[in-house]
């Protein structure tokens, strides 16, 4: 990283210039030392020396302390700075690492033969020991002890050698690294070169155009000057043409090169990192490359065929070499164009095989062993102290850059910091008076709230990291010394925003007396403070970096993270909705749906990631987390915005209401089209940003994909072609031509035709602007779903035909529905009796007429019966409608008195109206009984005729009895037959009461 190389940028300045030969000439020796060393071990005695025990230990740690030093220097690595350099260096690692190679070839022979010694001294130590004491046992003793030495000493010396081949190996390692970087320095300062030579070629390629612009002007002020000659004039019209074709051409050189440019810097980022992301990227700006170059190839092959017409039309010779000259030009251009996109889609292919390899590669448990443990263990153990290291680096460096400031960036330095604590200070005790318990009813209102007290709960920390900014900015520290400090700061920020939030709803807002919530926020808190420590381990491990095995490690661990996560989430599914019910109460039915869908398929989600991650396939899961997290922004992004949509459209439509003085139908005609319209607008913007995030641009196998599916062919006749697309495109016209419909005739009856007196003209005119947009909305809807209108026209002719005799019937309802919106016999909300079907008319439509009954039921009269038949409104003119009751007496009562009775009921009832008066007439007088008619008037809109007849007539029945007027008796007829026998006598007896 670039801060260890600040780090030891002193020591590498005081080092001599010469260090690479020293270590050459020291390899040289050493190598020289071990091939002798080793010769002379074969043809040594079994018994060694003392001596040469020590002289080889005493080389042997001399030897672990060069190759320590080697290993120092090896990781104190400098990027050369030119082509020389890196050949030099290349050279000399490369020498380098095959006398290491060499070296650790004699080191293993060498060890091989200590092992043969250590086993020859075992056995003749065995020997040794199982001689009989005699005479000679103090020499028995002294070789016993000698041989005992001389093991102590040949296992230190094994010691010593497996150290060094350790180191050896370990230098061997970091040698082939640093030559793998040093091909990748090698090319970056190739593609580096190239985009040198790029600028430079679009230096030249300006200059040029420039040339060529100056040319045009001083061709347009020969012809001025020159207005006779038509010969000048024609040949100064064709060197324009070849000039503005050169400029063409030129453009065309510029994009392309562009293009290249653009190539060059996504094969730096694969060298730099060729992680899912790079890839992406890299595949992002192939795709749009060979997009330009097909629209670059398009414009060349126009430029192309516009030059050979002129060149048929081209008499003078010099002009037709111009010509053919930059034909030539063209065609070069168009063969490097086709080329460079061979190219191109060759490496757009080699970049998807890397993509599809990295995602599903799987990482193995194999190196998890006991073996490796102590290496595990003990870089886990080097984390804090490396991490101390690294602050304390830092630390040092913005000191030294503090020092060498002058007095006035040293003075602003201070003046910001004093600046920011003031402010800080100031912004807190404002937050502070802002916050209130008022109660919220609206999203807005609880962002509102919940933002400022997430501000004012880190005002401190927010003034602190602005001072840390401000220091490494003013002291020009780099922004790589810095990132990994500001990504684990922005790491620890992020779960405790977390963490404040999820006290907010599910602490401080106790609203379940049964404590789930609060149980939800302790799983939660030490779930976001174990996930917490978890990434900052793994942004740690890869920004520092660490080695790949404790990488994987901390990514395994982030794993087990999302499957606590998703766990939890699973367990709290139930509690989730129910915190959630404030804002879910006033939505539909389809929303509430939705989240409980959500709250099911994300832990689920969460946890098939996590375990795809935890079986070893880290890449894939990292894709997966990535797009579940691209689609949870796009989500969270769409429902906030919809609610704050949904508050300011709420706001807006209560001032209507409080100031306009029609702010309902304001409202009605225009906020509430208004509001479906930003739902489907943001509906489509949300699924426009998800598709960018997910790379699913137009040229992307998915949409490529889509695309088929979409042309695919339904129904294929003549005149008559049905894709899918069309089917949805049809369907989405369909839609907005039903909505459109409905809300033209509202905004027609409530606002354009508002002025009209007679509430039919305006209801008839409202409906045939309805009709209007309906055969419009056909027409054209049809026209989308594929039917060819100009090539059906038999087809169309024959089903006229056949609706002229098989629906003739319908027809005759669409007639007569037209005809009664013209006409107007009868409008919404009259009472009507057509046949055996009485009551208020609720619809008139196109087909037929809805008439709402007395019996509350909804009869559906077609409209040809209108026309066909008699029909009678009663509140055609007025809602003034006359009633006829008849009553009848007994011939003994008298008449005046009785009519008087009845006109007296009639006057005191209200809903009868007064003009014009009620009216009681002598009907007939017969034997027994007289029949009066009482007529009396009502209104229709107001009252029903049943409902006042029967008031009426209990009101007469209640006059009658208090003046003591009997019922009548009608008259009985009784016949009595008298025969013969049995048979019966008839008689003809007449009563009358």
């Amino acid at each position: 990283m670039n801060w260890e190389l600040d780090l030891h940028q002193i020591l590498r300045q005081n080092k001599p210039i010469d260090n690479a030969t020293n270590f050459k000439n020291w390899w040289r020796f050493s190598l020289f030392f071990f091939l002798l060393l080793s010769l002379l071990s074969s043809f040594a005695d079994a018994t060694p020396s003392k001596e040469s025990k020590a002289t080889l230990i005493e080389y042997l740690a001399q030897e672990k302390t060069h190759l320590t030093i080697a290993i120092n220097n090896s990781a104190q690595n400098i990027q050369p700075k030119n082509e020389a350099q890196y050949n030099s260096k290349m050279q000399q690692i490369s020498s380098m690492l095959t006398m290491t190679n060499a070296k650790i070839q004699s080191l293993e022979g060498f060890l091989d033969n200590q092992n043969k010694q250590q086993l020859a001294l075992n056995q003749r130590l065995k020997y040794l020991q199982q001689l009989p004491l005699a005479s000679a046992e103090i020499s028995i003793q002294e070789r016993v002890a000698k041989v005992e030495t001389l093991l102590t000493i040949n296992k230190k010396t094994i010691e010593l050698i497996n150290e060094n081949l350790t180191l050896a190996r370990e230098l061997e390692v970091a040698l082939k690294d640093e030559i793998k970087e040093l091909e990748l320095w090698e090319k970056n300062y190739q593609l580096e070169q190239k985009l040198d030579q790029i600028k430079l070629t679009k230096a030249k390629l300006n200059q040029e155009l420039n040339q060529l612009y100056q040319s045009n002007i001083n061709n347009n002020d020969k012809k001025h000057h020159v207005t006779n000659n038509s010969n000048f004039q024609l040949s100064n019209e064709v060197n324009l043409l070849i000039n503005n074709q050169h400029i063409a051409l030129i453009h065309q050189n510029i994009n392309a090169l562009n293009l290249q440019k653009m190539i060059i810097k996504a094969k730096i980022l694969l060298l730099k990192n060729t992680d899912t992301k790079t890839l992406q990227l890299a595949l992002d700006s192939y795709r749009e490359s060979l997009k330009q170059y097909a629209n670059i190839e398009k414009s060349l092959q126009q430029m192309t065929s516009t030059l050979n017409n002129e060149a048929k039309l081209a008499v003078d010779t010099n002009l037709k070499k111009s010509i053919n000259a930059l034909q030539k030009i063209l065609n070069s251009q168009l063969s490097d164009i086709t080329e460079q996109k061979q190219t191109v889609l060759f490496q757009l292919d080699d970049a998807q095989n890397q993509l599809k390899k990295l995602v599903s590669s799987r990482q193995t448990l194999a190196e998890y062993n006991m073996e490796n443990l102590p290496v595990i263990v003990n870089k886990l153990i080097e984390i804090p102290n490396l991490f101390y290291k690294y602050v304390k680096t830092l630390a040092l460096k913005v000191y030294d850059s503090y020092t060498w400031l002058d007095t006035l960036p040293a003075a602003i330095l201070w003046v910001i910091l004093s600046l920011s604590v003031v402010v800080f200070f100031t912004l807190n005790r404002f937050l502070k008076s802002l916050s209130n318990d008022k109660e919220r009813s609206r999203l807005t209102g609880y962002l509102y709230d919940g933002t400022l007290t997430l501000l004012q709960r880190n005002i401190p920390y927010l003034c602190l990291f602005t001072m840390l900014w401000a220091s490494l900015y003013f002291t020009n520290i780099s922004f790589a010394n810095y990132q990994l400090l500001f990504n684990l700061i922005s790491v620890w920020f992020t779960f405790r925003i977390l963490i404040l939030i999820a006290r907010l709803g599910l602490l401080e807002r106790i609203s379940d007396s049964s404590g789930k919530d609060v149980k939800l926020y302790y799983r939660l808190k030490w779930l976001f403070l174990l996930g917490g420590w978890t990434t900052a381990l793994m942004v740690f491990s890869h920004l520092f970096p660490l080695p790949l095995l404790i990488q994987d490690i901390f990514n395994r661990l982030f794993m087990l993270f999302i499957l606590a996560v998703s766990l939890v989430a699973w367990k709290s599914k139930d509690v989730i909705p129910y915190l959630l019910r404030p804002f879910l109460k006033y939505k539909k039915r389809y929303f509430k749906n939705a989240i409980s869908l959500l709250v099911i398929l994300v832990p689920i989600t969460l946890f098939t990631t996590a375990i795809i991650g935890l079986l070893g396939f880290v890449n894939l899961a990292w894709t997966m987390c990535r797009y579940q997290a691209y689609l949870l922004l796009v989500l969270v992004g769409y429902i906030l915005t919809r609610g704050l949509v949904f508050d300011a459209l709420e706001l807006f439509s209560e001032w209507m209401i409080s100031s306009l003085r029609n702010g309902w139908l304001w409202i009605e005609v225009f906020l509430k089209p208004i509001d479906k319209i930003l739902r489907i607008i943001l509906f489509l913007l949300s699924i426009l940003v998800l598709f960018q995030l997910y790379g699913w641009h137009s040229d992307s196998l998915v949409m490529t994909s889509l695309g088929k599916l979409a042309q695919y062919t339904i129904v294929n006749l003549p005149g008559l072609h049905v894709t899918v697309m069309s089917t949805i495109e049809f369907f989405i016209v369909l839609a907005s031509f039903v909505w459109a419909s409905k809300w033209t005739r509202e905004f027609c009856y409530r606002w354009l035709f508002k002025n009209a007196k007679d509430a039919g003209i305006r209801n008839s005119l409202s409906v045939f602007t309805q009709y209007t947009i309906i055969m419009l909305g056909a027409f054209i809807t049809l026209h989308v779903l594929g039917l060819d209108f100009s090539g059906m026209s038999m087809i169309l002719g024959g089903l006229a035909v056949g609706m002229g005799f098989g629906l003739r019937d319908f027809a005759s309802n669409i007639i007569g529905g037209i005809m009664l919106l013209i006409e107007r016999p009868v409008r919404e909300g009259d009472l009507i009796t057509i046949g055996e079907h009485e009551g208020r008319v609720a619809h008139i439509g196109i087909r037929t007429m809805r008439v709402s009954s007395w019996d509350n039921m909804e009869v559906l009269i077609p409209n040809a019966e209108t026309f066909n038949k008699p029909f009678t409104n009663w509140t055609h003119q007025d809602s003034i409608v006359r009633t006829v009751v008849p009553i009848k007496v007994s011939r003994a009562d008298d008449p005046v008195m009785i009519q008087q009775l009845i006109l007296d009921v009639l006057a005191i009832i209200p809903e009868i109206e007064p003009d014009p008066p009620a009216q009681v007439f002598l009907k007939k007088i017969d034997e027994a009984l007289i029949e009066f008619e009482a007529r009396y008037f009502i209104n229709v809109q107001i009252h029903t005729r049943f409902e006042i007849r029967s008031k009426v007539l209990f009101a007469i029945t209640a006059q009658f009895k208090a003046a003591g007027v009997r019922p009548p008796i009608e008259p009985i007829s009784i016949e009595i037959k008298e025969g013969h026998s049995d048979l019966p006598v008839k008689k003809h007896v007449s009563t009358n009461d």
